[in-house]
């Protein structure tokens, strides 16, 4: 899978950018503030249906245009796929080859991107919702099922919270309610159980690799709601169950998937409360490119790498190693205010913009000017 085009009207800082990109590595160079970070996240945008920097899609919208639209064109098994968002106060409307798609679920993964960020560190100090956030994510991209899944357990999850804040509840119904969440927790469990050991099978050496560290063993654990006994419905449904005294007193559901958490173990530790800095930088390219590798052996597809600003944050040697981790079947768009010597040594496709506009375009040796 690879972007070949990407087509922007009213977005954020673009009136219009209209740009193509190569299957390689494509590096997007200018000055901070010039729409860099916008350029991505139109990508996440058309990956997601939602940005990972807002939650409110009107703030993407250009002061003073009527609506936003982002499209792309990507080039998957021989073919290509287009992809469009418009954005406007109404809400949104998604097309796949310029027919409207009702559900979100039906365009969400289409294309998958994964995006590399300064803003990953905030996972060892976010709150487990936006943590559990970024692993449901990721398994939607792969699964319409859990999207749709997960949704279900929400809806049930506010009845069931709205049930206990009555004076004289129907236990019948809150009965029924534990049975049916517990049903959508089993296949919500798994999938990330899956996820979480898959992305262990390459997270350790990927660390070592990329580090240079072979004295640190690190590892994602998962703090599921589940732990000793066995995920079935029926013992999800007890601890809803046992739960039950607790939840009225409360006002709240208390326990389920909805308090699921994940985190990073070094040597056994959680990396929050002992890794420095750098140590957290690499934990997280790592964790990215290993969740790149199981998207590869679950779906047989490659995402697409943004890489937003990450080379400023790493040493040449780390560059090098970072890039050398990506095989040359995989497109890789960075971000960078300065195009570095590693990277002039390297096979590019160089791309510049300045105040919202492409002003220039080529590889290393030389670049047209701008039309």
């Amino acid at each position: 899978m690879y972007v070949r085009s990407l087509k922007l009207r009213g977005f954020r800082n673009y009136d219009a950018l209209d740009v193509s990109f190569t299957p390689g590595i494509n590096v997007i160079t200018g000055p901070n503030a010039q729409g860099k970070t916008n350029l991505l996240e139109s990508l996440v945008y058309l990956s997601l249906t939602r940005s990972h920097r807002v939650a409110q899609d009107r703030k993407l919208i250009q002061e003073g245009a009527p609506f936003a639209s982002l499209s792309c064109i990507y080039h998957e098994g021989g073919r290509d796929y287009d992809l469009e968002a418009v954005i406007h106060p109404q809400g949104k409307t998604l097309m796949i080859h310029k027919q409207t798609v009702r559900r979100a679920s039906s365009f969400i993964g289409k294309l998958n991107v994964i995006l590399f960020a300064p803003d990953d560190l905030h996972f060892f100090l976010d709150s487990p919702r936006e943590r559990r956030r970024l692993l449901n994510q990721e398994i939607t991209k792969l699964s319409n099922s859990y999207l749709l899944s997960l949704n279900r357990y929400q809806n049930m999850l506010k009845d069931r919270n709205l049930l206990l804040k009555e004076m004289k509840p129907d236990m019948l119904y809150l009965s029924a309610l534990n049975e049916k969440m517990a049903e959508e927790e089993t296949g919500i469990i798994q999938a990330r159980r899956d996820m979480v050991n898959g992305i262990n099978d390459s997270l350790n050496d990927l660390y070592h690799y990329l580090a240079n560290d072979d004295s640190t063993d690190v590892k994602l654990a998962y703090d599921c709601c589940i732990k000793d006994e066995a995920c079935t419905k029926e013992n999800l449904t007890a601890i809803h169950e046992a739960s039950t005294k607790r939840d009225f007193e409360t006002h709240m559901t208390n326990t389920g998937i909805h308090r699921d958490d994940i985190s990073f173990l070094m040597n056994g530790i959680k990396a929050g409360d002992i890794a420095s800095q750098g140590q957290k930088r690499m934990l997280m390219l790592s964790f990215r490119m290993a969740l790149h590798a199981y998207i590869r052996k679950v779906s047989g597809r490659n995402a697409v790498l943004l890489l937003d600003d990450v080379m400023s944050e790493l040493d040449e040697e780390k560059q090098q190693r970072l890039l050398n981790m990506i095989s040359d079947d995989v497109q890789c768009i960075i971000t960078t205010t300065s195009l570095s010597a590693f990277l002039r040594q390297r096979k590019i496709n160089e791309l510049t913009i300045q105040s919202g506009r492409l002003i220039s375009e080529g590889g290393n040796h030389g670049r047209r000017e701008e039309k």
